[in-house]
């Protein structure tokens, strides 16, 4: 089996030029969980050719299935998003009586409450332009594209030309090591389903729009359906990561269907934050970019 370490230096094999050659770009391979399955005559149509997908809901929320989900707001302050007309818009507060969390997860993301209630604005990951991540990348604004081959699905975020790569004909390598978006293989299950196992991330993301933290032992399985009349995407998502949660723990994302019109987004270039938030309890009016200290070749 071609390992994860030769690809990333020697880009793509034979097997994967026809790829290339219709714009596929070569990435980090991909589940001892989700092993390449057999080639299957029925599968899901998942490209993005006449639509795209943008989110329908705010934040993640509980799968049908019912069990642990994920964390959402503080019942005593209730979160009002900027498109609830007449309402005042909040900041979120977290509702840290969920049982996941561990001490050391509630102690972290009490100090954001506390920031929030006091009247600041608090620091999230994605103010520093940081990728999205994974859960995290389903919660981000705008539309996303899917391009599939057999060999690969391929998600492409407008924003800041984030690119997320599924392989479907390999298993994880032995040592992933530990990157923004891990390691992703899919397999599909009948003709309407892709299941996606995820490992080898870095803990410099969040988890969901809450500040929710997470550590680099995490490990997410999706399960993307696409409706019949290819107007709703639903992602079922479960999240094991035992250094940040007490317990696995289940949620859902919508997406709806909409014209594929795409807009160029450089956070690094256009992000609009103005004000003061608070990082660390650091007060600070500059939104850091993270650069790099060496170049990558």
């Amino acid at each position: 089996m071609f390992h994860l370490r030769a690809r990333k230096q020697l880009g793509n094999t034979p097997k994967r030029a026809a790829a290339v050659l219709v714009g596929l770009l070569c990435g980090p391979a991909v589940s001892s969980v989700a092993q390449p399955a057999a080639k299957q005559d029925a599968f899901p149509n998942l490209n993005s050719v006449e639509f795209a997908w943008i989110k329908d809901s705010d934040s993640f929320v509980p799968a049908p299935s019912g069990g642990p989900g994920p964390v959402t707001f503080d019942p005593a302050h209730p979160y009002q998003p900027n498109n609830d007309e007449g309402l005042q818009v909040t900041w979120r507060v977290a509702d840290l009586t969920n049982p996941i969390l561990k001490p050391w997860a509630v102690a972290q993301m009490k100090k954001a409450n506390d920031e929030v209630l006091a009247g600041k604005q608090p620091f999230r990951a994605r103010s520093s332009c940081v990728p999205g991540g994974v859960p995290g990348i389903l919660n981000v604004r705008g539309t996303f594209e899917l391009l599939q081959t057999p060999t690969q699905v391929t998600i492409i975020h407008p924003t800041d030309q984030q690119v997320r790569r599924i392989y479907l004909d390999v298993p994880h390598s032995a040592n992933p090591g530990h990157t923004w978006y891990g390691e992703s293989i899919g397999h599909y299950e009948g003709d309407d389903t892709l299941v996606v196992d995820t490992i080898g991330l870095n803990d410099k993301t969040q988890t969901d729009r809450f500040g929710t933290p997470h550590s680099d032992q995490m490990h997410v399985v999706e399960r993307y359906r696409v409706a019949g009349d290819h107007r709703t995407l639903e992602v079922q998502f479960t999240v094991d990561d035992p250094g940040t949660f007490t317990m696995p723990w289940s949620a859902r994302a919508r997406f709806r269907a909409r014209p594929p019109v795409f807009e160029e987004q450089v956070c690094a270039e256009n992000n609009r934050f103005v004000g003061l938030v608070f990082d660390a309890g650091r007060p600070t009016t500059t939104v850091y970019t993270p650069t790099a200290e060496k170049p990558d070749f």
